[in-house]
């Protein structure tokens, strides 16, 4: 009775149905979704520390960043990625002006930033394959932050929740 109720009346049917399952679920977090667990306060107030998001590693296959989405960068493989928000693409001049960000010369509106702080930075000419991407938490001091230009091929997928 005990067997029954834990493998059902066709155990056959449910050892394939289960190995089924695994297989997509391997496949759909392997290669379109990625787990992503957020730690530490760069991307404060839009992603918490030990929140667990989702990215979109498929997204990017057909189409380009844009600035002021989040992605997922590759630093070391899987196991260190960083979140962070796309600031400006190939061919933008970028750089912090007391805590502004200015993108070819122009003032860049960014609702998701909560408090500015006072960055500035020299101008940065972005090659052709290169994104220029930070956290949204700007009150954090600069040398606190890890972002800057990052590499196209860095570039993992898109946060979608």
């Amino acid at each position: 009775m005990v067997r029954r109720i834990l493998i059902g009346r066709r155990p056959r049917q449910t050892l394939i149905r289960t190995l089924i399952l695994a297989v997509v679920c391997y496949a759909v977090f392997r290669f379109a979704f990625l787990p992503v667990y957020v730690k530490g306060d760069s991307m404060a107030p839009t992603y918490r520390d030990a929140s667990l998001n989702m990215a979109n590693t498929l997204v990017y296959r057909f189409r380009e960043p844009t600035p002021g989405e989040v992605v997922v960068i590759e630093m070391a493989g899987r196991r260190t990625m960083f979140l962070k928000r796309v600031l400006a693409g190939p061919g933008d001049v970028v750089y912090f002006e007391d805590g502004l960000l200015m993108v070819n010369g122009r003032s860049v509106d960014e609702p998701y930033v909560m408090k500015h702080g006072t960055w500035t930075t020299e101008p940065e000419n972005l090659e052709p394959d290169e994104y220029f991407v930070a956290g949204d938490n700007r009150a954090m001091p600069w040398e606190w932050h890890t972002m800057g230009v990052v590499h196209r091929s860095r570039i993992a997928g898109r946060v979608v929740f």
